[in-house]
């Protein structure tokens, strides 16, 4: 922690409200990449979604005092570990402190020796949150571990950090610690500024991405986009097996390509394949620290918005092509912070709380981790310990050991838990290394559509699967009743798969359109959305034709139900949408239930789908009836269609809000959508974001709405992601005032 000098003995560490330190300057408004981090931090708060560390391992005792001491000298030394921030209700500003003012005080821990108890608490020391009050953005601690042993861990905020940041730190850190009577504070180094940005480097990014439009829904893999994000992550290991190291190597010398470059080819095309389509824009990010000044601590890098176009009907040699110009040229213009131009392609749908140019990343590492160095005589290594967030659906660094092909490549998988789960991503690291093995064996002018990016799990399920005669599908699918209605005659003569738009077999877990084929060999087309499970059956997710578009948003009406239909108290759903009732683009949807349990059942649904789908997804109301009408044994879709729009007229007026009604409310709000948005063609079903919103406009919009609304409840930037309507948003606020 750290906390006021004094030349008495050091006191007990101040708690969290202590007041802010005195700072060296006047404060000044933080830069666009900073105040990013600020609002992303602001969706989830009291969270450590910006946290990092140096973490290493020491075999052998050190002195906490001494350590303290030694974090105090490098933090006097550098501006930037003495850099505090203050959030305001719309902006953010930052100071830095008089190095005389602080101190660094080493918190011990002496956990239960054994080793995951040890690695529990040393994260969970990361993740705890910094306030961003002026108070200082370092901490420290000491942790004894069995045998001797001493792991010591400096949390740090990305404001002032950031991963390149690391080895200068620990080489100061070291030093300060080895020799503190040698170790100079003066001159004090300061901050490293980025240059601003030229208008040609500027320009290049717009011309890159003009035109862009990210795919709708995401990935036909893993989830789908979520509008209320809690941005908790996960991570994974995976080690490049040799066969696939010896293609990089041969590719690179073929193609005269870096091995950055192949791998990036690579993983466009992997996405590719899972749904990304053919426009691809892929996140990289690079140190865009000064000339000069390439081991300055701070935060210092870019996120490279590289756009890569995959040409399935050519072959691999042209993508890398592709990449290498990409990649290369983009070296060039790193000046540029993607979130600088992502106004080039702000209307093309999707959640408005990140940077949608860059949902998955490309990280090359080279160099590995395993090296050891030494801290006091004892032998020391770097320990990996994650803050257990992702900013980014899904990120690979590459990490190789060396050039030599026979040096180990490690991939490190971080993902974001609400897009992926554990099993999902294991099946990316292998489908990419199988990938890359047939790469290698593919002839040089095969084009890349026509190479498979399946593991030997996935062919091993759906071998199993056919093996078993024609797939089922699980119970619990709204649309299970009409699987047979395809396949005519004898089921065990049928065969099934999934397939995507091009026709190619899809592997598990892999959205797609279920095909039947006959003892005759003619493929049919079901027009039902299925995916391979890993125990060989096929689950169905719905008709292709029941999907709709909410703010710009696309909706599959069957997903709404199948989520429904997984709480014990529901026994059949269907989701029908109508159009409104007083006009209006957006379809209104309506979802009813079938089940014997309580009134309040239909509150908790809502809650449900507002946690697990995107915001377009909820339904105006969910309708609780004993059953659902029938024709053929499937519900009744026009039916309840007509009883959707029955419902609708029938509504009774909208409850009050602070003496005015959620009507009014939603006008009032409407003429602030038009004017922070620029636009008067909105209407109060208009999503903010999908509109061309983003973050910090949705921050200074919502004070408006406090400064001249004079609400009796509090509104966030989170019920903004999770209401984004004038509509959505005066109903939310009228429920919670009542």
């Amino acid at each position: 922690m750290v906390a006021a000098l004094d030349t008495a003995p050091a006191p007990a560490a101040p708690p969290a409200s202590a007041a802010p330190l005195a700072p060296a300057a006047a404060p000044a408004p933080a830069g666009r990449k900073e105040t990013d981090l600020w609002l992303l931090e602001r969706l989830v708060p009291g969270a450590g979604v910006n946290n990092l560390s140096l973490t290493f391992d020491v075999d052998g005792p050190l002195d906490r005092a001494a350590l303290g001491r030694a974090l105090t000298l490098v933090v006097r030394k550098h501006d930037i570990l003495r850099t505090v921030f203050r959030a305001g209700e719309t902006e953010l500003t930052r100071e830095v402190l008089d190095p005389a003012a602080v101190t660094v005080e080493v918190e011990e821990f002496r956990p239960d020796p054994a080793p995951e108890r040890v690695q529990a608490e040393v994260e969970a020391f990361v993740a705890a949150p910094f306030a961003l009050d002026g108070s200082p953005l370092l901490r420290a601690a000491l942790f004894t571990t069995a045998g001797g042993g001493s792991v010591v861990s400096v949390a740090l905020h990305h404001l002032v950090f950031d991963a390149m940041s690391t080895v200068t730190l620990l080489g100061e850190l070291i030093s300060a610690y080895e020799a503190p009577d040698g170790y100079a504070t003066l001159p004090a180094v300061a901050a490293a500024e980025e240059p601003e940005p030229g208008a040609a480097s500027v320009e290049f990014w717009r011309e890159q991405l003009r035109g862009y439009r990210a795919p709708e829904g995401g990935l036909w893999f893993g989830n789908p986009p979520s509008e209320a994000p809690d941005l908790a992550g996960g991570s994974t290991w995976y080690a490049l097996s040799a066969e696939a190291r010896a293609v990089v190597a041969r590719l690179q010398r073929e193609l005269r390509a870096p091995q950055a470059v192949i791998l990036l080819a690579a993983y466009a095309l992997l996405l590719s394949r899972h749904g990304a389509g053919q426009d691809i824009v892929v996140g990289s990010p690079v140190s865009v620290r000064p000339a000069g000044q390439e081991g300055a601590m701070g935060y210092h890098v870019n996120v490279l918005p590289l756009r890569v176009k995959v040409d399935p009907a050519k072959p691999f040699k042209r993508l890398v092509n592709r990449a290498r110009s990409v990649f290369l040229e983009g070296l060039g213009h790193s000046g540029v912070p993607a979130e600088s131009v992502l106004d080039e392609v702000r209307d093309s749908g999707g959640s408005g709380w990140r940077n949608s140019l860059c949902t998955h990343l490309f990280n090359y590492v080279p160099g590995g981790t395993s090296a050891e160095f030494a801290v006091a005589g004892h032998p020391a290594r770097i320990r990996g310990v994650e803050n257990g967030f992702s900013k980014f659906d899904l990120e690979f660094f590459f990490m190789p050991e060396g050039e030599d092909e026979h040096a180990e490549t490690r991939i490190r998988a971080v993902y974001r838990t609400q897009a992926f789960g554990p099993q999902e991503v294991d099946l990316l690291l292998a489908r990419y290394d199988a990938l890359l093995v047939r790469l290698g064996e593919a002839a040089p002018t095969t084009a890349v559509g026509e190479i498979a990016a399946w593991g030997a799990a996935d062919t091993a399920a759906v071998e199993a699967g056919h093996r078993s005669g024609l797939p089922q599908a699980y119970a619990a699918s709204p649309a299970v009743a009409r699987f047979s209605r395809y396949a005519r005659g004898e089921l065990s003569g049928v065969r099934a798969y999934v397939a995507g738009p091009d026709g190619q077999e899809l592997p598990l877990l892999v959205r797609g359109e279920l095909h039947l084929t006959g003892p005759d060999g003619e493929a049919v087309p079901t027009s039902e959305l299925a995916r391979w499970l890993p125990d060989g059956r096929i689950e169905l997710l719905g008709r292709k034709d029941r999907r709709v578009t909410v703010q710009g948003t696309t909706v599959a009406l069957d997903e709404i139900d199948a989520l429904l239909l997984t709480h014990p108290d529901v026994k059949d759903a269907a989701t029908v949408a109508v159009s409104a009732a007083g006009g209006g683009a957006d379809p209104v949807l309506t979802s009813f239930v079938a089940t014997t349990a309580a009134a309040d059942l239909a509150d908790r649904l809502l809650k449900q789908i507002r946690a697990e789908l995107p915001g377009a997804a909820e339904p105006h109301q969910v309708v609780v009836t004993d059953a659902l009408p029938e024709v053929a044994g499937l519900p009744d879709l026009e039916g309840l269609a007509l009883r959707a729009e029955r419902l609708l007229r029938e509504e009774p007026a909208a409850p009050e809000a602070g003496g005015m009604d959620a009507e009014e409310l939603a006008d009032r709000l409407l003429l602030l959508w038009r004017e922070y948005l620029k636009r008067d063609d909105l209407t109060v079903r208009s999503g903010f974001f999908a509109s061309g919103g983003h973050s910090l406009l949705g921050i200074q919009l919502l004070q408006r709405v406090k400064r001249n609304m004079h609400l009796t409840v509090r509104v966030k930037l989170a019920d903004l992601f999770a209401h984004p309507t004038p509509e959505k948003l005066a109903t939310h606020i009228a429920r919670t005032a009542a």
